[in-house]
């Protein structure tokens, strides 16, 4: 349910296979403890790669965290060579990473998020 409305109806496992694509990618960063121009021009370069190699969307930001999540399935093994070459260009700036696939409570999380349109506001005929 979001906004009052029901939303998707079904088992856990129908739900996220019908409502859950991608995967979600964490990676930590090593502490910054310089707040150069070097260092924020090297952490905007490694987002513009990530954006350039993946079909992503950045979902949350931090100092020693990006959170992204992949819109489109991929293999794991591809998805892993990706990030461990990705690891391999920024040696300095990425200290290690997480894959996880979309799991059932990002799926509500994007409901309620994303309000769905009302069928009640639609005009009757």
């Amino acid at each position: 349910m979001s906004g009052g409305e029901l939303c998707a109806l079904g088992s856990p496992a129908a739900l996220r296979a019908n409502h859950a694509a991608g995967h979600a990618v964490r990676f930590k960063l090593l502490p910054d403890y310089k707040a150069d121009a070097d260092s924020v021009v090297v952490r905007e370069n490694l987002k513009t790669y990530i954006s350039s190699q993946f079909n992503c969307t950045l979902v949350d930001e931090y100092k020693t965290m990006l959170h992204y999540h992949i819109n489109e399935t991929m293999h794991n093994s591809d998805l892993f060579t990706a990030l461990e070459s990705l690891k391999a260009a920024y040696p300095n700036l990425i200290e290690d990473y997480s894959a996880t696939e979309t799991t059932l409570e990002e799926v509500f999380l994007s409901f309620a998020q994303n309000p769905q349109p009302s069928y009640r506001s639609l005009s009757r005929v």
